[in-house]
């Protein structure tokens, strides 16, 4: 047994990487550096860096920023390449309004589940969210608020919300990463998701309403308010 267990561990090792492995690769590294501020908004992407860098092929690193400019993490140019996606002051509010409609949907839904297993998921859910967000780590704190949000509507096992999601977390992707860079303040954060979900355990439909648009609207409005005053200086 011990001899067919090492020969199986020799296999596995000589297995290469998958080209997909090799494009996940190239598409987590290009989030990390978006929500770390190392790519900012606007920033055009330079394909040869990023075979460089991360020691793929050219095709690998193409099909990657394709898929990425297909969910929204970048904007193709004709003639100029790839970029960052914006933050557009219009684009925010209007982004907000569509999650805030959405998120009500999906928490409907756990709601609405008489079997309380959609809140089970909810709850441990939140559990690990209350365990990371208060990392020190920037991108930690990043993925956990992110991990939450999915995971309401993966609660909700609401499969249109689910094949929307790509896009939708690339727009977070983009605002978390500059509303991250321009306050971190995790506490605050932690406060609203926490108020929010209280609200969702009380069941009460109108808090959760409120809950949503002091997390979602407000938001969004405070840090259009920050972007517009960056564009006046800039």
């Amino acid at each position: 047994m011990e001899n067919e267990r090492a020969a199986a561990e020799r296999s596995s090792a000589r297995t290469p990487v998958s080209n997909t492995e090799r494009r996940q690769r190239v598409i987590d590294e290009i989030k990390r550096r978006i929500v770390l501020g190392e790519l900012r908004p606007g920033q055009r992407i330079i394909e040869a860096d990023l075979t460089s860098s991360l020691e793929v092929s050219r095709p690998t690193a193409r099909e990657a920023l394709n898929q990425m400019a297909r969910d929204g993490f970048l904007i193709q140019e004709a003639y100029r390449g790839l970029r960052v996606a914006d933050i557009e002051v219009d684009s925010l509010l209007e982004i907000a309004r569509v999650r805030v409609a959405l998120d009500t949907e999906a928490i409907d839904e756990i709601l609405d589940d008489a079997t309380g297993e959609r809140m089970a998921r909810l709850e441990e859910i939140w559990d690990r969210f209350e365990s990371e967000s208060h990392e020190a780590d920037q991108l930690a704190v990043h993925e956990a608020h992110v991990r939450f949000h999915r995971g309401i509507w993966e609660a909700a096992d609401n499969y249109l919300l689910m094949r929307i999601w790509p896009v939708v977390e690339a727009q977070m992707t983009i605002i978390l990463a500059y509303d991250q860079f321009t306050r971190r303040d995790s506490g605050r954060a932690h406060a609203i998701h926490a108020a929010l979900m209280h609200a969702i355990r009380n069941g009460d439909r109108a808090r959760i309403r409120t809950a949503l648009n002091v997390h979602t609207m407000d938001s969004a409005q405070e840090l259009a308010l920050l972007v517009s005053g960056a564009a006046d200086q800039g």
